[in-house]
C-alpha cells in the first residue's frame, strides 16, 4: 500500500466519478481503477460499488476512507513541518468557509500568505455543518464558521469578529435602525434553510414576533445579491457589504431588538499534532482586529 493509492481513493470519494477523480490526480482512468483494485486486494475488502461509472463507497470503504484521509493529512503535516523546520513553510492549507465569511477570508489569510510565499491556499464554501464533517474526516485542515449558536463538536475555535445584520431594501423611509419586528409580512430573498445564517435570521424573526416570507432562497451569496441589485429585499451581513457595497437604489438599515451578533472564528481539530499551516494561520489571525 502506498500513499498514492490512498490519494486515489480520497479523490474518488470526493469527485464521485472515476474519470473526474483520475483527472484530479493527473492520471488515466484505467491507472486509477487498477490502483484502487490493488488497494482492495491488499486490504482484503471491497471499497467501491462499481456500476457503469461509480456508484458509491461500500460501508467498509467509507470507514477506511476516514483512515486514508487521516493518513494523508499526517503525511502532509510531516512534510510541512519539515519544511517549516528548514526555514520555509510550504504545502497547501485547505480551508472550509461559510458563505457569509467569504468576503472576509482574504483579510484573514493575507498575513499568512505574505509571510510564507511557498504556501498555497485552497478555499471551499461549505455550510457550518459541512465544515464540522469535513474537519472530522480530514478533508479540510481548518474552517471559518460560527462559534456559537450550534455545537462545533470536538474542535477548538479562535474568535475573529461578530456578524451583524442589515435589512437591504429599495423601500423609502429614513430610519437609521430597524427592529426585526418591522419585517413582519415582508417578502425576502434569503439563504437556504441548511445554512446557519438562515437559521439565525429565522430565530431573530421568531424572537421579535415577526413572520416573513422567504420568496427567494439560494445557497449562493452572489445569487442573493443579484436579486438585491434588482430591487428585492433581503437580510444580509455587514461583512457582505464591506466587499460588495450597497447596490444602487438600495438602503442598508441595521437591524436591532433583538441584538443579533453571532461570533465568526477559525475552527480546527483539537489535537497536539496541528498542521503547521493551521498553527501559523491561528498565530497571525490572533493578532487581527476585525469589526
Amino acid at each position: 500500500m502506498v500513499l498514492r493509492q490512498l490519494e486515489y481513493l480520497s479523490a474518488l470519494a470526493r469527485e464521485r466519478h472515476f474519470g473526474r477523480a483520475a483527472a484530479a490526480c493527473h492520471v488515466t482512468q484505467p491507472a486509477l481503477s487498477v490502483a484502487i483494485r490493488k488497494l482492495e486486494t491488499e486490504l482484503g475488502v471491497e471499497l467501491v460499488r462499481r456500476g457503469r461509472g461509480y456508484d458509491e463507497l461500500t460501508p467498509p470503504g467509507e470507514r477506511l476512507l476516514q483512515w486514508a484521509r487521516q493518513t494523508l493529512a499526517s503525511a502532509d503535516g510531516l512534510l510541512a513541518e519539515a519544511s517549516r523546520l528548514s526555514g520555509e513553510l510550504s504545502g497547501r492549507l485547505r480551508l472550509g468557509v461559510i458563505p457569509t465569511a467569504l468576503p472576509a477570508v482574504a483579510e484573514i489569510t493575507a498575513p499568512l500568505l505574505q509571510d510564507y510565499p511557498s504556501l498555497d491556499l485552497e478555499i471551499r464554501s461549505f455550510s457550518s455543518q459541512e465544515i464540522a464533517g469535513q474537519l472530522e474526516s480530514f478533508a479540510i485542515d481548518a474552517g471559518i464558521t460560527y462559534l456559537d449558536n450550534e455545537p462545533i463538536g470536538s474542535m477548538v475555535g479562535l474568535p475573529l469578529y461578530r456578524e451583524r445584520y442589515v435589512y437591504l431594501t429599495a423601500g423609502g423611509g429614513r430610519e437609521k435602525r430597524l427592529r426585526w419586528a418591522a419585517l413582519d409580512g415582508a417578502s425576502l430573498c434569503l439563504l437556504t434553510p441548511e445554512m446557519q445564517n438562515r437559521r439565525i435570521v429565522d430565530a431573530a424573526l421568531r424572537r421579535s414576533g415577526a413572520s416573513a416570507r422567504a420568496r427567494i432562497e439560494s445557497n449562493s451569496i452572489t445569487a442573493l445579491l443579484s436579486y438585491a441589485r434588482a430591487g428585492w429585499s433581503s437580510v444580509v451581513s455587514e461583512t457582505w457589504l464591506n466587499l460588495y457595497g450597497v447596490p444602487p437604489g438600495m438602503r442598508a438599515i441595521p437591524l436591532v431588538e433583538p441584538d443579533v451578533a453571532p461570533t465568526i472564528g477559525i475552527v480546527s481539530r483539537d489535537t497536539e499534532l496541528q498542521p503547521p499551516a493551521v498553527g501559523a494561520l491561528l498565530e497571525r489571525a490572533d493578532r487581527l482586529v476585525l469589526a
